[in-house]
């Protein structure tokens, strides 16, 4: 005679029951730990943030250093080019390559290197993503454009043209005795100095002239560059002083 075992389904149900509330315990569990990293992660982040800006800040001191003194630099030297350049409008037919020499002086370029360590590390550690404030991070990008232009304007333009053109054209129109006076080591040498004052050197006619046209064309086109840069400078001065405004809020 068969006996018939019927099922406990009453049993079965709190049996099923208590999985699924086992389940969901383990499912707030892991789902809490998760935002508890998570804002565990960010508030590290925005700790990392406040001392990224605070880096930052010093760069971009450091940056408006350099591009005053850039600027200041060019500044002067426009003038004298600009004041050289007039000079051989007259219409004198000679040229005293040695007093020429002596009022150009020493020749140099005043560059940028941008120093932008502290936006390449927040860059490749991904920290920017955390800057909730849109106009800081904006401030940001645009700081980083127009240093970085700045500088393109030093390597590409100011340097190639300086090195390439404009040297080498003071060097070949310049006697061996002119171009002692383009070097600061023996022009801030008075007893050297001296040694020249009896270098007479007068360029006449056609040679006159031809000093005039490729000198006065290397400051020409110097010129240009030279205020141009300046603008670039003057344009990353302006984004480093909008973006240090900003830091300093998120620093307080």
């Amino acid at each position: 005679m068969e006996v018939h075992h019927h099922p406990d389904i009453h049993h079965e149900k709190k049996k099923g029951k208590g999985y699924f509330l086992e389940f969901l315990m383990i499912f707030l569990a892991v789902t809490m730990g998760f935002f508890a990293e998570q804002i565990r992660e960010r508030h590290v982040e925005k700790e990392r943030l406040h001392n990224y800006f605070g880096s930052m800040e010093l760069d971009i001191e450091s940056n408006i250093t350099v591009l005053d003194s850039a600027i200041r630099e060019n500044t002067k030297m426009v003038a004298k080019y600009d004041a050289i350049v007039k000079s051989f409008l007259n219409n004198s037919d000679t040229i005293n390559r040695t007093a020429f020499a002596k009022n150009m002086g020493s020749i140099w370029y005043r560059g940028f290197l941008n120093r932008n360590e502290t936006f390449e590390q927040m860059k490749s550690s991904g920290s920017l993503r955390y800057i909730d404030n849109f106009k800081l991070l904006t401030a940001i990008m645009q700081y980083v454009r127009a240093t970085n232009f700045a500088q393109y304007r030093t390597d590409h333009f100011e340097q190639k043209y300086y090195t390439e053109y404009f040297l080498p054209t003071i060097y070949k129109n310049y006697d061996l005795t002119c171009k002692f006076f383009l070097d600061s080591t023996y022009t801030n040498n008075p007893k050297f100095l001296a040694t020249l004052n009896n270098h007479n050197d007068i360029l006449k006619g056609k040679d006159a002239l031809n000093f005039k046209q490729e000198i006065g064309g290397a400051l020409m086109l110097r010129l240009e560059r030279l205020k141009v840069s300046n603008k670039a400078y003057q344009i990353a001065i302006d984004n480093s002083y909008n973006l240090k405004k900003l830091l300093n809020k998120e620093l307080e």
